[in-house]
């Protein structure tokens, strides 16, 4: 199966096209600003590179979140337009398991091998999303879905000692706790971001859901900032 694949959900933009587990191009741009001015660009060049047209995808692969609401929109909006254009199936997977998924492809030492995996994204406002996942004889298994909290209730959330990836370590690592430091391993090579190469990796092993185009939805876990502020959500410091 061929397939493309875009995720934008975080300052990390990425575009990929892969045959089955073959990754033929891989391509990617840092913003601090939208990824709509770059995602057609990323896409041109995958397919150049990969020597494939869209009308050579079998499948249209895109990020659903959590993360930024527009990077959502902007990556589902060109899969799901390619997809009903070229009458071909969707996939949708979270930025929180492709987190974790990655780890797999990690050289870590072996005490580290079976430990849980914590994704964590900055939700920003001093929040994080997370999820919690590992590793059952080589499958990913969810152990905690995706979910919003607080940084200052992160330690409430972490049981035990666990791989943690995302930016959202990255972040708020200063203002942990010692004992939530010392419960969460961060290994060399995990990602900060989700990437889409990850994506069409986990769709070629059925860890993702075929879809219709129109039922590809987004994985929003909070609302928007006009509705969090008519909510009384408020931003709490840190310190």
């Amino acid at each position: 199966m061929i397939t493309l694949s875009c995720e934008t959900s975080t300052l990390l933009g990425s575009v990929a096209v892969l045959d089955g587990d073959k990754i033929l191009s891989y391509q990617e741009s840092q913003r601090q600003g939208s990824h709509s001015d770059i995602l057609n660009v990323l896409v041109d060049n995958a397919l150049k590179e990969s020597g494939k047209n869209l009308t050579d995808i079998d499948a249209f692969i895109s990020g659903t979140g959590p993360g930024s609401f527009t990077g959502i929109r902007i990556s589902l909006n060109a899969i799901k337009s390619y997809a009903y254009c070229f009458n071909k199936p969707v996939y949708g997977g979270n930025s929180l398991q492709s987190l974790a998924y990655a780890t797999k492809h990690v050289d870590m030492a072996h005490q580290f091998k079976n430990l849980p995996v914590i994704s964590m994204i900055n939700a920003y406002k001093n929040m994080v999303y997370v999820a919690t996942h590992k590793f059952e004889n080589g499958c990913l298994r969810v152990v905690k879905s995706p979910e919003v909290i607080r940084v200052q209730n992160l330690a409430d959330y972490v049981s035990e000692n666990s791989v943690v990836c995302g930016d959202g370590f990255s972040t708020y690592q200063k203002f942990f706790p010692q004992e939530l430091s010392e419960k969460l391993v961060r290994v060399e090579g995990v990602l900060d971001d989700p990437q889409a190469k990850t994506l069409g990796l986990m769709a070629n092993r059925n860890y993702l859901k075929s879809q219709n185009w129109n039922e590809l939805l987004p994985l929003y876990l909070r609302a928007s900032e006009a509705e969090e502020n008519l909510q009384g959500i408020k931003y709490q410091p840190l310190i």
